[in-house]
Parts: C-alpha cells; structure tokens; sequence
C-alpha cells in the first residue's frame, strides 16, 4: 500500500513539473520577439529556443516580459547591431547603441529595480564575440556557462554575483584578455569549477581574474570545425 502512495506522489510530481513547463521554439526578426508572442504566452514560458535574428529589444523582451523564463536556447541566433530606443539599457525611451554578436550591456539585469533575471541556462550563439558589462548581473540562478571559443571580450560585471554558478567551461585554449574588472565577482571560487581546454591548464592559472579560480581542469576536448 505505502509503495502504491509513493508511486501515486512521484506521479503527481512529475505531471505538476510537465504542466509547469512551458516550452516554445521560433524563429525571429530582429526586434520583433514581444509583438510575435502573445502576452498570455510570453507570461507562462519557460523554456524558449530561438533562430533567425535578435537585437537588443529581443533581449529586453526576454528579460522583462518573460516573467517564467529559465532557460534560453540562443545557438543558432544571430545578434545584429541596433540603435534607438527600447534596449536594454535604461528605460523603454532611452536611446542606446549596441553591437552585433553582442550579449548587450543589461541583458539580463534590470538597473530600474536592480534585479537579475532567474535564469537557470543559457546556450549562447555560435558566433558570439563578446558579453557586454552587467550582462548577467545578479543572475544568481544560472549554474553554468559554456563561452564559445569565438568570444574575445567580456566585459565590467558580466557574471558578477552569480553565486549559483558550479561551471564555467570555456572553449579556447588562450585565455581572454579583454575583460573588465569584475567579470566573475562574488562567483564563489572554491564551489565553482572553470573547464579549459586540455594542456591550457597551466596558462589560465596564471592569467588575471581567471587564476582566482581555486579549481581549474583541463578536460575540455576541443573538435576541429567541420568543413564546408
């Protein structure tokens, strides 16, 4: 009797938790992700996987009216340029410049309320190049990142305060130079572990901000791209 119980309340646990997630897979246009969801389903997502093109509206979409949102599938995106208003940076009338294959400055964090987006996962776009400062400020319940090996700079605060994370898993084997100060601020370096390349081991040891890293493994098998 007490094993059909259990049963009973493993079931009911995993029907709640199907019914809790709310997945959606689109293609967007750069800007247009709030007016292409409907606002009942923009409130109830949780899991969302985008192609095609996003700018910095889209991420302030995400990150604003997206209240559910925990995980984000962004691989095969492409971040374009954009300027004007609606960004991600101050309120909806404030003007703002932002980069191509940028993880704008505020993507994830609300400087209105000071608050950061409960994300749990991120998958970031193959061609990213850089995360611009605060991006994931006080993001607390991200738990790892993977930088792709075509990122070259990371800016002020990027992950600063995002004590969830147990991984950071970076896929190139020369450390990034181009950081800002903070990038890993308050991320707990004795909970979380950074994954290099195999044989870089030694050179991120020794470079700033990523030797704070009390464990560093070597155990990230880097794939040769495919050819066309």
């Amino acid at each position: 009797m007490k094993k059909i119980i259990v049963s009973f309340f493993v079931l009911l646990l995993s029907v709640s938790f199907l019914q809790a997630q709310v997945s959606k897979t689109m293609n967007n246009v750069a800007g247009g992700l709030y007016k292409a969801v409907p606002f009942t389903e923009r409130n109830s997502i949780t899991h969302l996987k985008l192609t095609g093109t996003i700018d910095a509206r889209d991420f302030r979409t995400m990150r604003d009216a997206m209240p559910a949102l925990v995980d984000i599938d962004l691989e095969k995106v492409r971040i374009v340029s954009y300027k004007g208003e609606g960004g991600t940076v101050g309120v909806i009338k404030t003007k703002g410049s932002y980069k191509a294959n940028t993880i704008p400055a505020n993507a994830f964090y609300n400087e209105d309320n000071f608050s950061g987006k409960k994300i749990v996962s991120i998958a970031f776009p193959k061609g990213l190049e850089a995360i611009d400062e605060n991006a994931f400020y006080y993001c607390s319940d991200l738990v790892s990142v993977d930088i792709p090996p075509t990122v070259i700079l990371l800016g002020k605060n990027a992950f600063f305060k995002c004590v969830g994370l147990t991984a950071v898993n970076v896929f190139t084997a020369e450390p990034i130079k181009d950081m800002g100060k903070g990038v890993f601020y308050a991320v707990d370096p004795s909970l979380c572990t950074l994954h290099v390349p195999k044989g870089s081991k030694d050179a991120y040891q020794s470079a700033k901000q990523w030797q704070d890293f009390l464990t560093i493994e070597d155990d990230i098998e880097l794939t040769q791209p495919e050819k066309e």
